[in-house]
Formats: C-alpha cells, sequence, structure tokens
C-alpha cells in the first residue's frame, strides 16, 4: 500500500479534479462545404507599349573600362599576395549606338 488511507487518497482526488464550470471547450467547427460562387470584376491596364528610347537594346559592345587604384589581396596565413586593380565602370554601345555605363563599387571600400 501506499500509506495513504481512503479518507486521505479521496480528499486529494478531490482537490487535482477541475469543477466542471471552469473546463474551456473549442468552439464548434464551421460546417463543411464550397464557397459559395462569387462573380469578379477588374479593369485591365493601358496598354504599355516601350516608347522610342527607352531600354538597352541587344547586343552590347564594350568600348571602354576604368579601375580603381591597384589593391593588394593577402591570404589569411599571410603567405601570399595578389595586387589587382578592381573595375570602376565599364563603357557599352548598344544596338541603337547608345551609351551604356556600368558603374561597380570599390571592392575595397
Amino acid at each position: 500500500m501506499s500509506g495513504l488511507t481512503r479518507e486521505e487518497a479521496a480528499t486529494i482526488g478531490k482537490t487535482l479534479q477541475q469543477p466542471q464550470d471552469r473546463q474551456k471547450r473549442l468552439p464548434p467547427l464551421p460546417a463543411k462545404g464550397g464557397i459559395p460562387g462569387q462573380t469578379g470584376k477588374a479593369v485591365a491596364p493601358a496598354s504599355s507599349k516601350a516608347s522610342a528610347g527607352s531600354g538597352i537594346d541587344s547586343p552590347l559592345t564594350e568600348q571602354s573600362r576604368e579601375y580603381y587604384p591597384t589593391t593588394t589581396a593577402v591570404t589569411t596565413d599571410g603567405l601570399l599576395q595578389v595586387a589587382y586593380q578592381p573595375i570602376k565602370s565599364v563603357t557599352f554601345k548598344d544596338a541603337s549606338k547608345r551609351e551604356v555605363v556600368l558603374n561597380y563599387a570599390n571592392p575595397a571600400g
């Protein structure tokens, strides 16, 4: 036996039971079934044709490059050093003979 009398066990059992009014219940589930049909309306946007002079025409042909000052990269163990010049910008001409410039950020700074 556990060393408890029946009376002590009954008292502990009553203490551990929750009263019926404190029990919480989940709300009832909504009825199953499909979503009722609906009719929607939308207004189509105006046609957006590309206007002359916008965009870049392929192919691009490289014309020139600019470079940042020489930068040295050192390996973590310090045994190897590499000097290089990062590209600053590249200038292209597109198929319509317009100039296209790509500017790059300085990786050293």
